[in-house]
């Protein structure tokens, strides 16, 4: 409604009405009173000022429009709202004129559409008179030398400031909001209320509005600032300095010589035909003009060259091509200047335009040959960012017309299989055949077959170079994508069948509440559909249930919404408390051979205490210390937090002890539920990136490229949809483009990550790491020195005969010694006690309840002894000597701990060894036991 009201009046206020003297919008502000004016070609050809002027100031001075943008039409047509009539438009668009000021419009270089908003505002100070008391003042002398063309003289200016802001809005910004905030603004600037008031969101909002570009006079915009609400608070100055001022309106009179019997007649009649030739030229000229910027624009964004001597010719080709287009159109619109000039000055008909196009000078100009034209620049263009995307993810690019051992001679695929084969025999290399039309045809199979070369160039050793050979030019159509490696092997076919699935393995973290779980199951659903409505309709993937509660309606209705299978690992019940109880692995197969691994953790922050949140980030570190590589460390932040949890910080700092610097890389920011601060960082992207630079943690990196922000409320649109809860249309289509913004993230997320090197545990070794290491060895080196005191009991014993042997079975559920049960067995003449496996689910949730104290430690393996009646090769004094030098490693091992000032651990053997003490005692208070062999 309001860009029709806009333009109404537009087209009110600007309207020109035939009549002498006539009006002209200001392009060149050097006219002054007295000034001749060439009607005919719109241009001053004398520039001087009369000795005695008048002024006024202007009643209504202030005028402000918002006008939206329509990608239908010119760019040269937005003038029209902003008072230039169809004669200036004309002037302008065949270079007659060389635009300034607001005119400039037609410079600008992005596309114009629905989301476009146009902001003008004018100020009109004053309006200044040449003083005058005759019809003479308008008359000149015969036998002064004035040119015939000079027809008007400047008689009065309107003079004053003008600005026009060209605003682009984000599709993931609200745009109606946007829109009445910038209306709001329209209509303080129209009324004069400075400076602009606006309340703290709105001026959120209009802050986060980037992608602006502002014209006007060039007195007042800095052509460096695009801060629409920085410039605004200038106006004031503006108005009120005269410096600032230019002529935004000539008005001007007819120029007659004495004796001249010309009548006002003659200026209708030149205006009359002057606008039948606007609409003829308007036609030809402007959609010519739109067509050659956008070629332009392409050419702009060309490389200088290519490494293939094909795309380099290919270049070449189309640089002499363009040139070409350019000088036929300066040679059209010379042609159309002369023709407009002649029909203004009432010396050409018309008609004589039409046969201009007709000339074969301009077939290149053609609408269907220059579409022809663009179309092959963009396949050139989008080919080069083809190559840079290869270039970064180090994939060597090889052109098959490159290679042809003869130009002049037909070469088949079978030739370039030779050549390549001659040429990388020794080499160890990768070549993968393709071509754009079947990268275009069978998108899905290139994405696949590009990811599974791209993760495993990084397993191969030595390392491979991959290398893509482009058949998109070559004479032979490349019918099937072919894969070719060397050195060659007899059996490379078996091999590639029956190579195991490459795991992307990703580790999540964030406080207690961010909303990782959510954040797993909304990120393989995007992945898996580009459309909400498609999830709808599908089948959505639940690889962790969800439980929450919904309010909809007016009357704000409560609904619990359940989604999936019950997990046990997973309580909602205890606010505050971590839902996520111990870490878990989600794997999800993107493809055949790609399979996705997202690693839950529980949530730093936790209510039950810094205890807990300790016993948690020991459980993550020992739960990926078991893993062979990461691939990425997502940690997961909320966007509008107002500090940074003490205890997330401290979290963070452990984790990057127990990482290399070689493992920042890996590092990425996600932020949950980021649509209200529209899928950017917000207030927390300021304080992460100062918790870097205060711990000088300045190679973490923390850019655009590893952040990415999501909408998780999208995902649970979709499980309350499912469960048959309904909502209006507004949230719908909230939630429509919150999915499509959170699957463009979500694509381009993997792909960061694809591209990120792996981090193979295995080949770093951090302090933290050691630490984790030596506590998991703990037990190991515990049990082993207590088998050597059994075995060196028997020997002292004379029981020469027999040894106890150590059997170990892991156990894939988590308990402690705290938890488990217990049975003593006889074990020759001695009495264990031996720990049973876990069976009810009820005792495996026990487990999560336990203490964090020093009083049990984690059972891994069961473990089980036999006494075997074998004798053992071993004397009393080498068992004794065994038993000293592990005792002495584990004291070692220990003494390593104690000077790592960062770690937080405890002797990790004191606890075992009390259990040692405790299960001695326990059995020594069992009546009718024989245990004197366990008292030596």
């Amino acid at each position: 409604m309001c860009t029709c009201f806009c333009n109404r009046l537009c087209a009110s206020l600007f309207k020109h009405e035939v009549r002498y003297p006539i009006e002209r919008k200001v392009v060149d502000t050097s006219g002054r009173l007295g000034s001749l004016y060439d009607a005919s070609t719109d241009t001053l050809i004398e520039r001087h000022s009369p000795q005695e002027t008048k002024s006024k100031l202007l009643d209504e001075p202030f005028v402000c429009r918002l006008f939206s943008g329509n990608e239908s039409r010119e760019l040269i047509d937005f003038l029209r709202y902003v008072g230039f009539d169809d004669a200036m438009q004309q002037s302008i668009c065949l270079q007659m004129v060389k635009p300034q000021g607001i005119s400039r419009l037609i410079e600008y270089n992005q596309s114009v559409n629905e989301n476009t908003r146009f902001l003008y505002y004018s100020y009109r100070h004053r309006e200044e008179k040449q003083k005058c008391k005759c019809r003479q003042a308008n008359t000149t002398n015969p036998a002064l030398l004035i040119p015939t063309e000079s027809t008007y003289k400047i008689k009065k200016i309107i003079w004053g400031i003008e600005i026009l802001f060209i605003i682009q809005i984000e599709k993931n910004q609200p745009i109606d909001t946007i829109h009445q905030i910038l209306l709001y603004i329209c209509q303080q600037l129209g009324s004069n209320y400075l400076p602009i008031q606006l309340h703290n969101n709105d001026r959120r909002l209009i802050d986060q509005l980037t992608n602006i570009t502002v014209y006007g006079s060039e007195t007042c915009v800095d052509p460096h600032s695009t801060s629409m609400l920085s410039t605004l608070t200038r106006i004031q100055d503006w108005q009120s300095n005269l410096n600032f001022h230019q002529p935004l309106i000539y008005t001007m009179e007819k120029l007659r010589r004495h004796n001249d019997g010309s009548s006002n007649s003659e200026v209708d009649h030149l205006r009359r035909s002057d606008d039948f030739a606007i609409t003829e030229v308007n036609i030809i000229i402007n959609p010519l003009n739109s067509r050659i910027k956008n070629i332009t624009q392409n050419f702009q964004n060309l490389p200088k060259s290519f490494s293939s001597i094909t795309l380099n010719q290919c270049l070449e080709d189309l640089q002499q091509q363009y040139r070409s287009v350019l000088v036929s159109q300066n040679n059209l619109l010379e042609c159309f200047r002369e023709e407009v000039v002649n029909i203004r000055r009432q010396c050409q008909r018309s008609i004589v335009l039409n046969n201009i196009l007709k000339n074969q000078r301009y077939e290149c100009l053609a609408k269907t040959e220059m579409e022809n034209f663009q179309n092959i620049i963009q396949q050139l263009l989008n080919k080069s960012k083809f190559l840079e995307t290869l270039n970064e993810d180090q994939i060597q690019y090889i052109n098959a017309n490159d290679i042809r051992s003869n130009k002049k001679i037909l070469t088949t695929i079978s030739d370039v299989d030779t050549i390549l084969e001659r040429t990388y025999f020794n080499d160890n290399v990768i070549l993968w055949y393709s071509s754009d039309n079947m990268k275009l045809e069978r998108e899905d199979e290139w994405r696949q077959t590009y990811q599974e070369l791209l993760l495993e160039l990084p397993r191969c050793e030595p390392r491979r170079k991959l290398i893509y050979v482009d058949f998109s030019d070559f004479e032979q159509k490349l019918e099937y994508f072919k894969i070719v490696r060397f050195p060659s092997t007899i059996h490379n076919d078996d091999k590639s069948t029956s190579l195991p699935p490459i795991e992307i393995n990703v580790l999540l973290m964030g406080e207690t509440g961010v909303g990782k779980s959510t954040f797993i199951n909304a990120f393989v659903n995007y992945l898996k559909f580009e459309k909400l409505q498609q999830a709808e309709q599908g089948e959505p993937i639940v690889l962790i249930p969800v439980s929450f509660l919904i309010t909809i309606g007016e009357h704000f209705n409560e609904f619990i919404v359940k989604f999936g299978d019950v997990d046990q690992n997973e309580n909602y019940e205890q606010q505050g408390q971590s839902v996520t109880q111990q870490c878990k692995s989600y794997v999800f197969n993107l493809n055949d051979r790609l399979c996705l691994r997202l690693i839950d953790t529980p949530g730093i922050g936790d209510t039950r205490g810094i205890n807990q949140d300790v016993k948690n980030i020991n459980h993550i570190l020992t739960y990926i210390n078991n893993l062979s590589h990461l691939n990425a460390i997502c940690l997961l932040l909320k966007p509008n937090a107002s500090r940074l949890n003490i205890l997330f910080r401290s979290c963070v700092k452990q984790l990057l002890t127990y990482l290399t610097p070689i493992g920042y890389n890996n590092i990425i920011f996600c932020f949950t539920n980021s649509r209200a601060t529209f899928y950017a960082p917000g207030d927390t992207g300021s304080l992460l990136r100062k918790m870097l630079n205060d711990e000088h943690l300045d190679n973490i990196p923390f850019k655009k490229d590893n952040t990415f922000c999501f909408d998780s409320e999208s995902f649970r649109y979709l499980a309350a949809r499912k469960c048959n809860i309904d909502f209006d249309d507004y949230q719908q289509q909230e939630c429509l483009n919150s999915w499509n913004t959170s699957v463009k993230e979500s694509v381009r997320l993997l792909k960061h990550i694809q591209t990120c090197k792996p981090y193979n545990l295995g080949d770093w070794m951090s302090p933290r790491r050691t630490i984790l290491e030596i506590s998991m060895l703990a037990r190991p080196l515990m049990e082993t020195l207590r088998l050597l005191i059994y075995n060196w009991q028997l020997n002292e014993a004379k029981l020469i005969g027999n040894h106890i042997v150590l059997n170990s079975e892991s156990i894939n559920i988590d308990m402690c010694t705290y938890c488990a049960k217990v049975d003593i067995v006889e074990i020759g003449p001695f009495r264990l006690i031996q720990y049973k496996p876990i069976i009810s689910k009820t005792s495996a949730n026990q487990h999560l309840r336990c203490p964090t104290d020093r009083k049990h430690f984690s059972i891994e393996n069961i473990l089980t002894y036999q006494f075997v009646p074998l004798k053992v090769d071993l004397k009393n004094e080498q068992l004794e000597n065994s038993f000293h030098n592990f005792l002495f490693k584990c004291d070692q091992l220990l003494y390593f701990l104690q000077q790592q000032e960062s770690s937080a651990q405890d002797d990790p053997f004191l606890p075992i060894l009390e259990r040692y003490l405790e299960e001695e005692k326990y059995i020594s208070q069992i009546p009718n036991m024989n245990f004197n062999m366990n008292q030596k």
